[in-house]
């Protein structure tokens, strides 16, 4: 779909302001008042995050009971489980507890629950076919639990206590939950509802270190350092697409420098299986190579082998891990790749579905694993809500993506007396129905969203940060840039644009990728390698762009580092 170009303009006056007071270039200072940054206090918390500014945990909603609750536990040597979810978010969320509690001596176990087999969340079945039979005595939530009220009560009649720690939105708390931690509940006014699951389960950590100090619990054993979990933290929260604002972009800073000391086995395992060993570990290597790889477990086998390989200090079990793990994730793009062909080819026959506003097919035991990336990629395909859904049985799983401006969990509420359950986030969710009323969900959710999309773009537009001559693309400029990192949800890389572009060469790469090398309209600037990806119809007889848009990154290979031009959209004009 074509892409609307809308360029960017800052106030004036706050850029001058900005790039005197923070002593930074006039392109700095754009790219810092775009992103909201009006101020010198605001830049500095911007571009020199601290671990020592984030919010007191204690402000939390439940923090105090928690902590205590834990700590009881401990003392009375009871049986902990945390019980996670099956993403990378709730992964890393679980793997930092139980690593944090055994460092404790607390007799703690973890369970993730098998996506097809158990589902999402803390259900009544795990609580009486497992914690009762193992005489569990507290169990700690990771990135789930905020909507499992039945589990949470059934727990509490069997004398087992629950601790719940997640971030997904929510109304009313587990009334029989001895503690919940969640930003999103009405009542806590931390306003820390941009943390992902781990986040928030990092915070419970924080806290109960601060708490096992007051009371002595370290005299006898050592005080642990948490920056050694920032890792986890920061894998968590890029994987789960959380904002990198404030403090996730302190957590996830502090997080990044860790992976790339190569301190946990596990991650420097998954680095070196996973392409280019040699380029340092930004935000984007952890959103496309490592998230992917933990995802994979949990969509195509169990998650618990992501957990392992986290959890682990064995730097022989970790290498024996992240090759299952590369293994599954070669298989899953397989699988995404014919799923989405599939539905592709089917599109055809559903009359006038491409007019709605809102996407909805549906399939026999498709793969419950892979339902949420082939929406993804559809929303991307066709800039518009897609839910893909799999019928078995007379059920149906599905997962749901969205686009900026449609609230999927408000979406989702005004067709719940058609869905079994459901819940997300704004963004993404995933929802069970009746076969049944497959049919009767699509035409809601096609009136529901049309009716938020009155008003909105048509197509997706392509926000320019800034007009930058491919000219003034240099070391010096790309170490300036560095300073607004890490880029991801939040804080997007930095997107510019010129005009009159040369295109001094090109060649197809692996059939969908253009390799060019560009230069400016002057012919005097020099030449710069650029790739883009996935280019529909490539041609290659274009010798001039009136236009492109383009990332200027550092590309890695062979142990040489130079600049390359990631070109996202072009107009070779008339």
């Amino acid at each position: 779909m074509e892409k609307q170009w809308q360029t960017i303009n800052p106030d004036p006056e706050t850029l001058r302001r900005l790039s005197h007071q923070v002593k930074c270039s006039p392109l700095v200072a754009r790219l810092l008042a775009i992103r909201g940054i009006e101020s010198k206090i605001q830049a500095t918390r911007f571009l020199q995050p601290s671990l020592s500014d984030l919010t007191p945990p204690m402000e939390l909603a439940g923090m105090n009971e928690a902590v205590e609750r834990i700590h009881r536990a401990l003392t009375a040597g009871e049986k902990i489980l945390v019980f996670g979810d099956y993403d990378a978010d709730g992964i890393t969320a679980t793997a930092a507890l139980v690593g944090f509690l055994r460092h404790c001596g607390a007799r703690a176990s973890y369970y993730i629950p098998h996506r097809i087999a158990d589902g999402y969340g803390l259900g009544a079945d795990f609580i009486n076919n497992r914690a009762i039979p193992a005489g569990v005595g507290l169990i700690i939530t990771a990135d789930c639990g905020s909507a499992s009220s039945e589990a949470v009560s059934l727990a509490r009649q069997a004398g087992i206590h629950t601790i719940v720690t997640d971030h997904h939105p929510m109304t009313r708390i587990p009334l029989d939950a001895i503690a919940v931690v969640n930003p999103t509940r009405p009542e806590c006014r931390a306003n820390l509802a941009h943390l992902a699951g781990v986040g928030v389960a990092f915070y419970l950590i924080i806290a109960l270190r601060a708490h096992l100090r007051k009371s002595g619990f370290w005299k006898n054993r050592r005080e642990p350092n948490l920056k050694q979990l920032c890792d986890l933290v920061a894998v968590g929260t890029i994987a789960d697409v959380a904002p990198l604002i404030a403090e996730n972009r302190a957590l996830a800073i502090a997080g990044l420098r860790q992976i790339n000391q190569g301190v946990r086995p596990g991650i420097a395992a998954l680095i070196r299986l996973s392409g280019s060993p040699d380029a340092p570990t930004d935000a984007e290597a952890v959103a496309f190579r490592l998230a992917p790889r933990l995802n994979a477990a949990g969509r195509l086998a169990h998650a618990r082998m992501a957990c392992e390989l986290l959890l682990t200090d064995n730097t022989q079990k970790a290498g024996r891990l992240a090759k299952a793990l590369c293994r599954l994730n070669n298989r899953r793009q397989s699988m995404e790749q014919d799923l989405l062909e599939t539905i592709l080819a089917g599109l055809p026959r559903l009359p006038g579905q491409m007019a709605q506003p809102a996407l909805v097919v549906d399939g026999h035991r498709w793969h419950e694993g892979i339902l949420g990336i082939v929406a993804a990629r559809l929303v991307r395909r066709y800039h518009r809500p897609a839910v893909v859904i799999s019928t078995h049985n007379g059920m149906g799983r599905g997962s749901a993506r969205s686009i900026e401006g449609v609230d999927l969990t408000a979406v989702l509420k005004r067709c719940a007396d058609l869905l079994d359950r459901f819940g997300g986030h704004p963004l993404a969710a995933g929802l069970s129905l009746p076969t049944a009323s497959v049919s009767a969900f699509r035409s809601r959710l096609e009136t529901v969203v049309g009716e938020m999309t009155t008003g909105l773009d048509a197509g997706p537009r392509l926000s320019i940060d800034a007009h930058v001559p491919l000219e003034t693309i240099t070391p010096e400029l790309m170490n300036s840039l560095a300073r607004l990192e890490p880029f991801g949800q939040g804080n997007p890389y930095p997107l510019f644009m010129d005009t009159g572009v040369r295109v001094h060469a090109s060649k197809t790469v692996g059939d969908r990728h253009r390799q060019m090398v560009l230069e400016d309209g002057s012919g005097n600037g020099g030449r710069h390698p650029a790739i883009q990806f996935n280019v529909p119809g490539i041609s290659l007889g274009v010798d001039r762009f009136r236009k492109i848009a383009y990332r200027p990154q550092w590309n890695y290979w062979n142990g040489r580092k130079r600049l390359q031009l990631i070109v996202e959209a072009t107009d070779p004009g008339s």
